[in-house]
């Protein structure tokens, strides 16, 4: 009894959740399909776009990325259409205990509650007929290939998620000192403009305009070095991170593959659970994303910077 409790609380908690059944779209590929960080701050610019908000330069990648974001929302779009039936058929439970379950207050409850509440409202659920016991059927060979090598990548997932603090801190640290040190261009580009003659006009008084724009020419050269320098470190990580992910991925993405996407099977929790492992591919798959366009973009604006300075 305590084991079918246990699944059918699974199973409860998955209804809650978007993915439901696998999406058939190779992910490995698109990584391949990722534009890699710009190889210099000469290079992001020439790709991008400009525009002014509020005052403020800005600097857009979105051509850099416009097939890569098509194809990855063709995945996100396919999963928020998934609706409950799945859930529903696999689980036991009427729509409408489906919609209770994936109400507001519902899942506000469930957060409170320790494993043992759940556990109990789930045995309660099945006392009471409110759920009937969900049939289990042996899955095909791919599929149960495909389900056991994704065990695998769950079971190294730990260790990551335990120093993931130690790493964002480090990440911080870095980016901290990256933003200081063009803080520190900029106040000795103010130092130098302060310290250049002036010259009257009437009762107002200012520096050379020629002189400040040497003074603000050299800082913007000094800039674009140290996001050159930058780009030469965030290079280096987003490949390994590249290489990590498809190293980590390649292996159950072909058994998914051979699986057909778990198509055949007959058991929702073997769908929802390859349809998560999916949505983390895609989750990584995402962050090698952003990481290239945020490069692009904020080492983009140092050149437009300079350009805007020549321009005047």
């Amino acid at each position: 009894m305590r084991t079918t409790a246990v699944f059918v609380l699974l199973t409860l908690l998955a209804t809650m959740l978007p993915a439901q059944v696998p999406v058939k779209k190779d992910l490995m590929r698109l990584i391949d399909q990722v534009p890699p960080p710009p190889a210099s701050v000469k290079d992001a610019y020439a790709k991008t776009t400009r525009s002014k908000e509020a005052g403020a330069l800005r600097c857009n990648a979105d051509k850099v990325f416009e097939s890569v974001d098509k194809e990855t929302k063709s995945v996100e779009d396919a999963y928020k259409a998934q609706g409950p039936d799945a859930a529903v058929a696999a689980s036991g439970m009427s729509p409408d205990m489906v919609k209770k379950m994936q109400g507001p207050e519902m899942q506000k409850q469930l957060k409170k509650m320790s494993k043992e509440e759940k556990m109990k409202m789930a045995m309660e659920m099945m006392k009471s007929g409110a759920v009937s016991q969900p049939a289990v059927v042996m899955d095909p060979p791919p599929i149960r290939a495909a389900l056991d090598e994704w065990q695998k990548i769950y079971n190294t997932l730990q260790p990551e998620f335990v120093n993931a603090g130690t790493v964002m801190k480090e990440e911080m640290r870095v980016q901290e000192e990256y933003e200081k040190g063009h803080a520190d261009i900029s106040a000795k580009e103010e130092a130098e403009i302060a310290k250049l003659p002036q010259i009257s006009s009437g009762e107002m008084s200012a520096p050379d305009p020629a002189q400040v724009k040497v003074v603000q020419l050299k800082a913007a050269d000094r800039h674009i070095a140290l996001a050159n320098r930058r780009l030469g470190v965030i290079d280096s990580a987003w490949n390994a991170l590249a290489k990590k992910t498809k190293n980590r991925y390649g292996v159950f993405y072909q058994k998914l593959v051979a699986a057909d996407y778990a198509l055949d099977s007959k058991n929702f929790s073997t769908k929802k659970t390859l349809a998560d492992a999916q949505m983390m591919v895609l989750k990584d798959l995402a962050r090698l994303i952003e990481q290239s366009r945020a490069a692009y973009e904020e080492s983009a604006r140092w050149m437009a910077r300079r350009v805007e300075i020549e321009q005047q």
